[in-house]
């Protein structure tokens, strides 16, 4: 793993010098040590064929104290009585990226995405890259309408990217249901951790609520403090 610093942010009044931290990735052994180290998947250069890795505060759920809770064995219920869900797992290569399955994802980023939707470069990069080697598929009535995108080996997931049928927000959240499923099965498949992205601002904090077993990476070590967590995010100065 090759480390690369390149400078950011300057702050003279309080000698602050940013640099941003990115790792490149030599083989496949290396990416859940990267993980580990609280390293994503960098794919902002769609020009960029390389395996590229950013440093962020991102958070993870450490399986050995999770547990469902109430509220969510609540929402699971509601959702699977009301449209009977069923969901797959398919190696990438096991799984059709058909034009229809594209545009959905990149229809889903149109509506939900809060910086900028994919563009169809941007999400064959994301297609390609190595820590993306198996597709959850989410099904009610036989018909898809959920993926995520993850990388899955026998310690950990990183659920990276979903994408979901807008149309049942109304009235269901099902953002959080499919979250909850990938979390439950790494559980049931005696996984170590579920990494679940970065945790920045009010917004992200949806994370930290619903869902035990939470750590972040805190620039040196996996944290469990959730009060601090919530505390620096809420100071976060970001829109």
């Amino acid at each position: 793993m090759k480390i690369i610093l390149k400078e950011t942010s300057v702050d003279y009044k309080t000698y602050h010098f940013g640099y941003a931290i990115n790792a490149i990735l030599e083989n496949e052994e290396s990416i859940e040590k990267a993980y580990s180290k609280g390293f994503l998947p960098y794919t902002n250069d769609v020009f960029s064929t390389l395996e590229k890795y950013y440093l962020a505060r991102s958070i993870r759920i450490n399986l050995k104290n999770y547990e469902r809770l109430s509220e969510n064995n609540r929402v699971i219920r509601k959702i699977d009585k009301k449209l009977g869900i069923e969901f797959k797992v398919f190696t990438k290569n096991e799984f059709d990226h058909s034009k229809d399955f594209k545009n959905f994802c990149i229809n889903f980023s149109e509506e939900r995405f809060s910086n900028k939707p994919l563009s169809i470069e941007r999400l064959e990069l994301i297609l390609s890259r190595d820590n993306y080697n198996k597709i959850f598929v989410f099904y009610s009535n036989k018909l898809p309408i959920g993926y995520v995108l993850t990388y899955f080996n026998k310690s950990i997931i990183h659920y990276w990217f979903s994408f979901y049928e807008t149309k049942f927000m109304k009235d269901f959240s099902l953002g959080k249901y499919i979250m909850e499923q990938v979390i439950y099965y790494a559980k049931s498949k005696k996984l170590k951790h579920v990494y679940l992205g970065t945790c920045y601002g009010n917004k992200a904090l949806y994370k930290v609520r619903d869902f035990k077993g939470i750590e972040f990476y805190d620039g040196e070590i996996w944290n469990s403090n959730v009060k601090s967590l919530k505390e620096i995010c809420k100071n976060d100065n970001i829109d």
